[in-house]
């Protein structure tokens, strides 16, 4: 595939569709190689990849879970939403925490470091793709919060962008892609 089809076609699976097969690291430090290739302003090149595997799975699963029961309110917590954040990254080979290390001494701002981490992640998705790894993107919860930038190894100038859940799936292969509207509809030219 060239790399127009690679883009069209790479897809969200999420982790229920994963075989449970596991990808070799090798496989994983390939993705993570095509990362530390994206756009950077100043080289300071922010991107910070935390891998789980193994028990060290088991150890996120427990700590997200945790913190979600232990950080909510009795009004807006759900146990199926527990379990969930438990049982979730069971279902993968890896997960990849995607971190933005804010550079210090330098005039970047952190939404430009937040920029080139997100190109960075964009190259390990297109990377999967080409090597028909199925990738889930999570966020939002307990991503944003200091305790989890902490269990991490990381301090409050930094930001966690998310996680990225890595399996295999012939779910991923067969997704028809969409977009709402087409390109036409959000660009304006100016001449």
């Amino acid at each position: 595939m060239n790399l127009n089809e690679i883009i069209e076609h790479r897809r969200n699976v999420k982790p229920k569709f994963f075989t449970g097969e596991t990808i070799p690291d090798s496989t994983v430090s390939t993705l993570l190689s095509s990362a530390n290739w994206a756009p950077t302003h100043g080289f300071t090149e922010p991107w910070r990849f935390v891998v789980f595997s193994g028990d060290s799975i088991n150890s996120l699963a427990s700590f997200q879970s945790e913190l979600y029961k232990s950080s909510i309110s009795k009004e807006l917590y759900k146990d199926l939403k527990y379990e969930k954040l438990k049982i979730n990254p069971l279902l993968a080979s890896h997960i990849i925490a995607l971190v933005v290390e804010k550079s210090v001494g330098t005039k970047i701002s952190l939404v430009e470091e937040i920029v080139a981490t997100s190109c960075a992640v964009q190259n390990i998705l297109l990377s999967a793709s080409t090597q028909n790894i199925a990738v889930h993107w999570t966020t939002g919860g307990m991503t944003y919060m200091n305790e989890m930038k902490t269990f991490l190894g990381f301090t409050e100038k930094d930001q966690v962008l998310g996680f990225l859940y890595l399996g295999k799936s012939p779910e991923h292969i067969k997704k028809e892609g969409r977009r709402l509207s087409t390109i036409e509809n959000k660009v304006i030219w100016r001449k």
